[in-house]
């Protein structure tokens, strides 16, 4: 159920990049989860030149949002962030002023993948 969409301007990511990521996020995400890799799914959007902005002003800013089943510990969140971070500053170039990441949960009883609604977290332990 994993889903990263990852929002970047035109140009930042070229399609060997985007591979790159891709694979970098689904075999990050399936061992620190524990979930099987046709699981996690990744999403590019571009946006142009001049309709991205930070303080206001035009910028390249980076966004990369992860919807997850919820159920999960604060620590294993934080672990998850911080190496998102390091992966999407790394193969964006971004400055920390320019990146931010989320993590969005829902229920696993409003989420279903291959047909079928997903089991809680803690029914996988």
């Amino acid at each position: 159920m994993p889903l990263y969409t990852l929002v970047t301007q035109k140009g930042t990511l070229d399609p060997q990049a985007k591979v790159h990521l891709a694979r970098q996020l689904t075999s990050f995400h399936s061992e620190y989860a524990g979930v099987p890799p046709n699981w996690v799914h990744v999403v590019f959007h571009e946006f142009q030149p001049g309709d991205g902005f930070t303080a206001g002003e035009p910028a390249p800013a980076a966004a990369l949002t992860l919807l997850i089943r919820s159920g999960r510990s604060t620590e294993y969140k934080k672990g998850l962030l911080t190496r998102l971070w390091h992966m999407f500053q790394t193969a964006t170039g971004a400055p920390d002023d320019q990146i931010v990441i989320g993590i969005q949960e829902v229920s696993p009883s409003q989420a279903m993948e291959m047909g079928q609604i997903m089991p809680d977290v803690a029914a996988e332990k």
